[in-house]
Parts: structure tokens; C-alpha cells; sequence
């Protein structure tokens, strides 16, 4: 049975993908449109498509809670979590960890207790790897400051961070490739 205008509730809350991908085809304009004026003031446009996913994610898994019949009410719910889905990742964003300058001290407390040389050496990778965290969406910054430096799993960092536990897996799988990429154009240069 194909998904259309006439069953794509019913086919929602049965769990069927394909009403899911219905739906985000019709509605994806609806939802840019209420999430990109509330993150436009960020200016950080992956923090927009990254909500705009987890909206819909959102009505995928409570699909079932929805208690209308007419596409008019399924609008009014779309939009309502749409709206505060995009607040909540905007009061998120506002509250970021952000990573000390280079010029802080408080990184001597970590350095290596060798000769002149190493410590020379340690300082200035240290820099580097600033600069390239630094590179990171405050968001991925975060993620990988959690992860790599404090030692949290990511079902801990989704849980603090109000994101799915994938999401947060495919910013460090991505993160990584970054880095790696900054890396190789590091010693290109």
C-alpha cells in the first residue's frame, strides 16, 4: 500500500518508513520554516538541519501520541514540536562549553614534566589541536571535549546534550575525519 494524503496518519503511527518520508516531504518546508527564524539569530545553519532532523525524528517515535484525525490538527502538533524543539536547541546552543584560549594557564597543570624540547613540542600541538577543535561547530566542539578529554560515553553526552545517542556518534565519526583531514593539510603545509 502506497502512502498518500489519505493514510499517511494512520500509516505514521503503524510505524511505516515510508509515511515518515511522506511526511518529512510535505511538511520539511513547514518545519524549515518555523525552526530557521528561532537558530537564525546563531547563525549556525548545521544547527538548524540538525534540528529539523530531530523534529522529525520526534514525530516518528511519538507518532502514537498524536490524537487527531485531520491533516489541520497533525499540522498544529507538527508545529508545536517544531517551534519547541528549536527553542530547546537554542537555549542549548546559548549554554555551549567553550574551549580556553591558548593563553589560558590553567592547560600548564597537564604538561609533561621533561626536557625543554618535549615541552616546547607539547605546548605547540596542544595549539593545534585547539586550532582545529576550534574549527568545530560549539556543539561538536563539546561533544568531542566530552568524549576525548572528560571520557563520557555517548549515551551520557545524548542524554546531557538533548540529542540521540546517533547523533552524537555520527558528529564524532565525522569530527574525526575532519581532524584527520586537518592533520594530513598540517603536515602538507
Amino acid at each position: 500500500m502506497k502512502t498518500d494524503q489519505t493514510n499517511y496518519l494512520r500509516r505514521l503511527k503503524a510505524k511505516k518508513e515510508e509515511a515518515l518520508e511522506f511526511v518529512m516531504d510535505e511538511y520539511f518546508p513547514l518545519v524549515k520554516g518555523i525552526v530557521t527564524p528561532i537558530l537564525l539569530p546563531l547563525e549556525k545553519r548545521e544547527l538548524a538541519e540538525e534540528c529539523i532532523s530531530d523534529v522529525f525524528l520526534s514525530v516518528w517515535h511519538n507518532a502514537e501520541k498524536f490524537k487527531g484525525e485531520k491533516e489541520a490538527d497533525f499540522r498544529k502538533w507538527l508545529c508545536a514540536i517544531a517551534k519547541y524543539r528549536a527553542i530547546d536547541f537554542y537555549r542549548r546552543e546559548k549554554k555551549r562549553l567553550e574551549i580556553p584560549s591558548s593563553g589560558d594557564e590553567s592547560m600548564d597543570v597537564c604538561l609533561p614534566q621533561q626536557s625543554a624540547e618535549e615541552l616546547v613540542l607539547f605546548k605547540e600541538s596542544t595549539r593545534e589541536l585547539e586550532k582545529m577543535l576550534n574549527l568545530f561547530s560549539p556543539t561538536d566542539r563539546r561533544i568531542f571535549i566530552m568524549k576525548f578529554f572528560w571520557g563520557m560515553p555517548s549515551e551520557e553526552i545524548s542524554r546531557k546534550l538533548g540529542l540521540t545517542k546517533s547523533a552524537v556518534d555520527n558528529r564524532i565519526y565525522r569530527g574525526k575525519k575532519q581532524l584527520v583531514k586537518g592533520v594530513m593539510s598540517f603536515g602538507d603545509g
